[in-house]
């Protein structure tokens, strides 16, 4: 049996291939600010009605023109939920004028485009922010100004703070903002004999921008010469709208859906973002945790292992945003979304947790690695070793990994088996004694769970060099380096086993040269020879 709203769309279809029953559409290139022309179309109700709109603004578009009908037919079960859709192309990407620069015009572009709408004959006085990823940023640049006209907002997938998508604890993002950028910037000035074949894990990083596009790009420059969190760039102009977006969840008033999922790479900013707004400002949002990657899909892997897991309500449906924005004008909470809570999805446990934040377990549990000292030789210009996904903030998600010790520079420590269903809850911890010969080098760990139908299943994975917190490191000493992994909830039954991978590099980031300092300013990188010793080295749970 099909629910309306299946039937809805199923009705939509056949209408639309009769010629009827789509609402009316409309172009128009909308004046920013400056002057520059940015194209937009949307739905416009008939017979001179006034509406709510629901805007996304995008650079994931080309300059081929739209599909009008097919637009229509999107956006047609929006219209008989009595909402009008609105897209916007981002400057200089798809149809509209200007040149683009991540994250630069999304304040001024954004602030122009709500002029436009209270300027048109549709406008109720009622608008919604649908987001998604750089979608929602486009919305966060400006959302600090708290226009009243703004009722609510639908905005997964994506945190304020520009440092994250970025780094993650001074190494850089290859397999996020740097593959990223190389898909969608083009610099001013870019030179036809440029290097396409250079790549992000040469040395030194800091000359890539010349390398690849033929001529140095300040924005990517800026970047990479900043790796430090606690740098004043990261809150200053030089990051564009960015900067203004760091603010703007605790000065907002209106309703927000903040949605993410367990592995998505935003998901650690986005928690924080919860936790650090005043109870007050969470009292009419809601969150939550998925089990999401940052595609808003299940992943492939976890399908079988998640048997009742039946998409929490339906949650990643486009249609849930109206349910959300109803609530915004009525006042009517949503059954999936109370207000003022969280609701986290425990994997493997199948059950949704719901409180008013995101708890720790108060059970500490800690795990020895085993006996012994492991060691291997990490060369920054080898390959990486090819560990699949992520759970640090990159591209990937939760992925099958491959079996323990696959390669010489990969050190798998598999602990024994569980002996009791064990409910994890917050942010594990790893803490390694480790040695190098040389004085600064990366340690990246990542930890697995097996079980019974015999794969192993990425759960967290970060990253650390010894020289990370300031400190000076002596060749040969041993150090114990910490580990905090992303908070995350999930069931650990009897017989499952924990498997904690060590080695020197990954795919998604950024080598480590084995010299201390400024990673992007690295010559001449270092062969390393590095050791765990495991009887110093723990995991550590957090159970309810």
């Amino acid at each position: 049996m099909k629910t309306p709203l299946q039937t809805l769309v199923a009705l939509v279809a056949v209408s639309a291939r009769a010629g009827i029953l789509l609402p009316d559409t409309y172009q128009e290139m909308v004046p920013a600010r400056d002057g520059v022309r940015l194209f937009t179309y949307g739905i416009k109700p008939r017979a001179g009605r006034k509406m709510p709109v629901a805007i996304l603004r995008t650079p994931y578009v080309d300059d081929k023109p739209v599909n009008m009908t097919a637009f229509a037919m999107m956006s047609a079960p929006a219209y008989y939920r009595g909402y009008l859709t609105l897209m916007q192309h981002c400057r200089g990407r798809g149809r509209s004028e200007g040149h683009w620069v991540p994250f630069e015009d999304e304040r001024e572009d954004g602030l122009a485009l709500l002029d436009w709408i209270r300027s048109q004959p549709w406008y109720n006085g009622e608008i919604f922010l649908v987001g998604g990823s750089y979608h929602s940023s486009a919305h966060w640049a400006w959302l600090d100004t708290n226009p009243p006209d703004v009722k609510g907002g639908w905005l997964p997938i994506m945190d304020v703070d520009a440092y994250n998508a970025s780094y993650r604890n001074g190494f850089f993002k290859t397999g996020l903002i740097g593959e990223w950028m190389l898909s969608l910037y083009h610099p001013s000035g870019e030179r036809a004999d440029a290097d396409k074949s250079a790549s992000l894990r040469d040395f030194p990083l800091a000359d890539f921008s010349g390398r690849f596009w033929g001529v140095r790009d300040e924005v990517l420059d800026g970047i990479l010469a900043h790796p430090r969190r606690d740098d004043p760039f990261w809150r200053s102009d030089a990051v564009g709208s960015a900067s203004d977006g760091i603010d703007a969840f605790r000065k907002s008033t209106m309703p927000l859906l903040l949605l993410t999922g367990a592995f998505d790479l935003f998901a650690e900013g986005m928690i924080e973002m919860w936790r650090t707004a005043p109870r007050e400002r969470l009292a009419n949002c809601s969150f939550i945790v998925n089990a999401f990657d940052h595609g808003l899909q299940v992943a492939p892997e976890m399908r079988r292992t998640l048997a009742r897991f039946k998409d929490g309500d339906g949650i990643s449906s486009p249609m849930r945003m109206f349910d959300w924005f109803d609530y915004c004008r009525t006042g009517r909470p949503c059954r999936f979304a109370p207000p003022g809570k969280v609701r986290q999805y425990a994997l493997w446990e199948e059950r949704w947790i719901e409180s008013d934040g995101f708890g720790e377990g108060t059970r500490r549990i800690d795990l020895p690695l085993g006996v012994g000292v492991r060691s291997w030789t990490y060369d920054p210009l080898r390959e990486p070793p090819g560990f699949p996904g992520s759970a640090a903030g990159c591209f990937g998600g939760m992925q099958l990994q491959p079996e323990p010790d696959f390669r010489d520079d990969v050190a798998s420590f598999v602990l024994p088996p569980a002996e009791e269903q064990t409910d994890v809850l917050g942010h594990m911890e790893a803490h390694l004694a480790v040695t190098s010969d040389c004085e600064d080098t990366c340690f990246f760990v990542r930890v697995s769970v097996g079980k019974r139908d015999g794969n192993w299943y990425l759960l967290r994975d970060d990253l650390r060099s010894l020289c990370g917190d300031g400190s000076d490191y002596v060749p040969g000493e041993e150090k114990l380096l910490a580990f905090r992994f992303d908070h995350l909830a999930f069931r650990l039954e009897p017989g499952d086993r924990l498997r904690v991978d060590v080695a020197s590099a990954c795919p998604q980031f950024a080598p480590h040269g084995n010299v201390r300092g400024d990673q992007a300013l690295v010559r001449q990188p270092k062969v390393a020879r590095n050791s765990v010793r495991a009887e110093a080295s723990t995991l550590t749970l957090f159970a309810e």
